[in-house]
């Protein structure tokens, strides 16, 4: 072929060399197969995988999982069908023209730039103060502080203040990092105590002293309330905060323990130190930020990580029942559900929970703080006439 340079001067340009039909229909096969290969992923990421792999969050209602799910399934449908039809043919054009290299390049390119972004912003979450993903503890109230055992605990001394939805509420904190009434009224170790060991939900988060479900629960039976309850923990992390603290107390009465599906979750967090299924220690073990991060939004897990998360929230839920029993103290786990209890839901809660004391509590669904999804102060009263009841049938150690 001729093209004309400006001074008139031809110059000869190869025409670009044609692939064989071999090669064309290679191409079209392959991306065809890439298509039915997603299709076929869409289809085994039925219900049943779901209710296998997604585990369910108080915080996340059950419709919302599926909801999302939904839309992933038809996008990756949308995919598929683009590249089996229009891709596939597309692709065979690209090669039969001689442009498969260009194509290949540029699909490698592609992928090469997607790999680069993730090693960024891998190293972004590394540093400054993006090194801790739960940044948001140190600077949140109630605020908490590293623990080298426990991963993290509450600031002690502290009186912290958050102004939510045009309330404010206080949280106020003793030497032992407890939540108490009042700063200047610390909890006294010698008095007849109920203890409450959990994380943000029995801790009251974003409500004031006398609207937790604790509080109440302490008037009603005239106990000492010692609230150890931490934002952000796991079932592991409830046990080894409750026994560090409870040989100081000369008389605990009851021991109140939190169960929800989200600490199974929780309790699959190898980043923090973590006790496993037979609760030995086992400091935080460095990982890729970014696969935390993608955990916490898809709380996707394969079968055998969750069987080994439930055998460790039971192994912790057994070691807090064991723990309040042999101090002649009532033990007692408190399980809140918002609506009806899903099959998923009852099938967890009976693997971890099957010969342990508990009460389920099932709130209305409306019953949770505004864009937050916590218990409100309507569910912390059911909370604990739910609690006071089940205390009083229940057996004395």
């Amino acid at each position: 072929m001729l093209s004309a340079r400006p001074d008139g001067v031809g110059i000869v340009t190869p025409p670009a060399t044609r692939a064989d039909g071999t090669a064309v229909r290679a191409a079209e096969w392959t991306t065809a197969a890439l298509g039915a290969l997603l299709i076929l992923l869409v289809l085994l990421a039925n219900h049943d995988w779901l209710d296998r792999h997604l585990l369910p969050h108080i915080f996340m209602p059950r419709r919302e999982q599926i909801l999302i799910w939904w839309i992933e399934r038809s996008l990756a449908l949308v995919a598929a069908l683009a590249l089996i039809f229009p891709g596939r043919r597309w692709v065979g054009r690209r090669v039969g023209a001689g442009k498969g290299r260009d194509l290949a390049w540029g699909i490698g390119l592609t992928l090469g730039a997607v790999v680069m972004a993730l090693l960024v912003s891998e190293a972004v979450l590394r540093t400054g103060d993006w090194k801790n993903l739960e940044r948001w503890a140190e600077q949140e109230e109630p605020l908490r502080q590293h623990d080298p055992v426990i991963g993290w605990v509450n600031v002690p001394n502290h009186v912290g203040f958050e102004r939510y939805d045009g309330r404010t509420i206080r949280y106020d904190h003793d030497r032992g990092g407890r939540r108490v009434a009042r700063f200047d009224r610390p909890v006294d170790p010698g008095r007849p105590s109920i203890l409450f060991t959990g994380e943000s939900i029995m801790l009251g988060y974003r409500l004031n002293w006398d609207q937790t479900a604790a509080a109440q629960i302490g008037a009603a039976t005239g106990l000492q309330t010692v609230n150890l309850s931490v934002n952000g923990y796991g079932a592991d992390q409830e046990w080894m905060l409750l026994r560090r603290q409870l040989p100081q107390f000369t008389t605990p009465r009851v021991v109140v323990a939190l169960f929800a599906p989200l600490l199974i979750e929780r309790s699959l967090d190898s980043h923090r130190p973590h006790l496993d299924t037979a609760l030995q220690w086992h400091a935080a073990k460095p990982g890729w930020r970014l696969e935390k991060l993608f955990r916490k939004l898809l709380l996707y897990h394969s079968e055998a990580k969750i069987d080994r998360g439930i055998a460790s929230t039971r192994s912790s839920m057994q070691a807090i029942v064991a723990a309040a029993r042999a101090r002649h103290a009532v033990p007692l786990i408190l399980v809140p559900e918002f609506g009806p209890e899903q099959p998923n839901e009852r099938r967890l809660r009976e693997q971890v929970l099957t010969g342990l004391p508990y009460v389920r509590v099932e709130l209305d669904p409306r019953w949770s703080i505004p864009h937050d999804g916590h218990p409100d102060a309507r569910a912390n009263r059911v909370i604990a006439q739910a609690v006071v009841t089940a205390l009083a049938k229940a057996p004395t150690p």
